[in-house]
């Protein structure tokens, strides 16, 4: 494991933590999230999981052990006002736009609750795009896309080795930290620069890549953008680590959670045009229309015309 010293640090300043995406893959905002804006969020969180697992409804991944480590909550836009209210916050305005532009989309917000045991290994949350080509070179067809492609070692001492081409960062996720991280408590693991190396991490080759724990209080917000590995730390520590996580995808591509259909009506009425625009009703260069491409948005519930025939 790496030392942090040289890689990003809690910052307040947003140009820097955009110059840090740029460069390293991740940043972290200092007390995006206020005491108050923890202690609701991590209440309404620790709820609902109580609530699922009450109900036999808990969705809780099987560790290394087959123990159950870890709780996820899927699906957070129907699951509390304090979690929407996240998706308006200038760290998603304002660096996510950075990496994604203009538009984009909701694709997945969830959070986890690690307890103490499991870890995931490395990986990207960008597996599914393909690389550039040059003319007539073999390719990997898009919909045939697996996260065994494009494996292999590209990192050496110094960081990640130049590709000759690779595809540009079109997924990117927050973490919001609800308790701090900890290296005892399983912080998330991340390899700097790694973003520009073009490959995903190999379970056999990169097994002895050096990474760094994202180490944060509680109330930080960690954005890292799609192409970088990471890998969640080994909680040895005797609490539980909690965050949730808003993952966003440029308007071309497949969300998630499918967000059109599955959002409480209710949400829906009372959602501002941002929130529509995030969660899919938003048309954007005609993609995501029902009928004409010229309307905006299209209406919760909407279908498209049936057999009509004239009177």
């Amino acid at each position: 494991m790496k030392t942090t010293d040289g890689f990003p640090n809690l910052t307040t300043d947003y140009a820097l933590a955009a110059a840090n995406l740029d460069e390293f893959g991740y940043c972290l905002i200092e007390n995006a999230l206020s005491a108050e804006e923890v202690i609701g969020l991590r209440s309404r969180l620790e709820e609902q999981a109580a609530g699922e697992k009450q109900r036999g409804l808990a969705s809780e991944d099987a560790g290394p052990n087959d123990t159950g480590v870890n709780q996820r909550v899927w699906f957070l836009v129907n699951k509390g006002k304090v979690f929407r209210d996240l998706l308006h916050h200038k760290v998603v305005k304002t660096l996510v736009k950075h990496i994604l532009g203009d538009e984009f989309l909701l694709s997945s917000f969830t959070a986890n609750i690690a307890k103490p045991g499991g870890v995931m290994g490395l990986h990207t949350d960008q597996w599914w795009m393909p690389k550039p080509v040059q003319p007539l070179q073999d390719a990997v067809k898009p919909g045939s896309m697996t996260g065994a492609h494009f494996r292999g070692r590209r990192l050496g001492r110094e960081g990640a080795v130049p590709s000759k081409s690779m595809s540009p960062a079109v997924a990117c996720n927050i973490m919001w930290m609800l308790t701090d991280f900890t290296e005892e408590n399983g912080a998330t693991h991340v390899v700097p620069r790694s973003h520009l190396s073009g490959m995903q991490p190999d379970v056999d080759l990169d097994k002895d890549v050096e990474s760094i724990p994202a180490v944060a209080p509680a109330g930080t917000a960690m954005v890292f953008e799609g192409r970088l590995w990471h890998s969640t730390g080994s909680n040895v520590s005797d609490a539980s680590r909690l965050g949730a996580l808003s993952y966003f995808c440029a308007p071309q591509f497949r969300q998630q959670e499918n967000l059109t259909v599955g959002t409480d009506p209710a949400v829906l009425r009372d959602a501002p045009p941002e929130l529509l625009g995030l969660l899919g009703f938003k048309v954007w260069q005609g993609y995501g229309r029902i009928e004409s491409p010229k309307c905006e948005f299209i209406s919760p519930g909407q279908t498209s015309l049936g057999e009509l025939a004239p009177e």
